[in-house]
């Protein structure tokens, strides 16, 4: 045990990895990003939320070893709900997805992928969202008093967010 944890501590899958110069890789940034739908095409967003999976424990009592014990195994897998916020421009590209399901002419769900970008274009990280739908759509409100960028905001559900192992280009 003690000898895998030296494992990880020295090029295992927890180690910084190293650059040709020896030089520390630098984490990637979250600042440029995409999304591409299914059918729907790629839009750029002002932020998207909510990537978290979590397993649930499920519990059971043994005995029979001299003293009582809880045991443990994995469970279900869930996934968050995954929001979308943008600036409201004149094409209501967005309020149509969410629509088409709130009308009933779109039933089935859509996959989508959202890609990081580094500073030269290139992807770096990339996340596959399954079968997802809107639950809800929402546009900021007005304000005489204000000059902000309206926003408006989109939720998913999804039944599943995966980080690819290789980047989707």
């Amino acid at each position: 045990m003690a000898e895998d944890r030296q494992d990880l501590a020295t090029g295992g899958v927890l180690s910084t990895p190293a650059m040709p110069s020896n030089a520390l890789a630098s984490p990637i940034r979250g600042f440029r990003f995409t999304a591409t739908f299914d059918g729907l095409g790629t839009a750029s967003f002002k932020s998207v939320e909510g990537f978290r999976l979590e397993t649930a424990t499920t519990e059971y009592r043994e005995g029979a070893f001299g003293r009582l014990t809880v045991r443990k195994l994995p469970g279900l897998v869930t996934f968050s709900e995954i929001t979308l916020t943008k600036g409201l421009y004149s094409d209501p590209e967005l309020y149509r997805f969410f629509s088409s399901y709130l009308e009933g002419t779109t039933l089935a769900p859509v996959n989508a992928v959202i890609r990081a970008y580094d500073n030269a274009g290139t992807v770096t990280a990339s996340w596959s969202v399954r079968h997802t739908w809107p639950i809800s759509y929402e546009s900021a409100g007005l304000n005489a008093d204000s000059s902000d960028v309206i926003i408006e905001t989109l939720v998913l559900t999804n039944e599943g967010v995966f980080r690819d192992l290789a980047p989707q280009a």
